[in-house]
């Protein structure tokens, strides 16, 4: 269907692909995801937030196993090194923040979070569901020396419906 964002390679299932973000595997990459599949309306990863994508379709490399269809490796930057910058964005469904910056001469970090504003519109068009969601990312980088640092990244995401019931023309709005 044209609102969800499944991704199917090569015929095989929605759930036959594997995704990971700065190494990490993320089990589904989507708000609002139905069970077995890997899609939904919105994506969870800030897509400002990425620095590169790699794409495998075959020829998985040896750590990346348990994928059918095609593996897919987020990489993310860095937050700034040389100073604090904050910086807001509002798309077609949601509002941004991000903040990165210095934390010392070694470490920086980067950190977005985001909140639909879906379930004001939906109401302005009186529709009987009304879809909230909001996502966290960050990472943290630490030189420790020359060759090597270490990097801390999360990723979260809370999704909520609410029903609108609507009885005898009066649209009763949960408590």
């Amino acid at each position: 269907p044209s609102f969800r964002n499944d991704i199917i390679i090569r015929g095989g299932g929605p759930s036959e692909s594997r995704f990971f973000l700065d190494g990490v595997e993320v089990p589904n990459i989507n708000h609002f995801a139905t069970q077995g599949a890997s899609g939904g309306a919105v994506g969870i990863i800030n897509a400002d937030l990425l620095r590169e994508v790699n794409y495998y379709s075959g020829a998985f490399p040896a750590n990346r196993g348990n994928a059918l269809s095609g593996i897919f490796e987020f990489s993310q930057v860095d937050g700034n090194s040389d100073k604090l910058r904050f910086r807001t964005s509002v798309g077609a469904s949601e509002i941004t923040g991000t903040f990165d910056g210095p934390i010392g001469e070694n470490t920086n970090f980067i950190l977005s979070a985001r909140r639909s504003y879906l379930q004001f519109l939906f109401s302005l068009f009186e529709l009987p569901f009304l879809p909230t969601f909001n996502d966290l990312q960050f990472k943290l980088r630490t030189k420790l020396d020359a060759k090597n640092e270490l990097s801390f990244v999360g990723l979260g995401a809370i999704d909520d419906f609410a029903l609108v019931i609507c009885g005898a023309g009066v649209w009763y709005w949960p408590d």
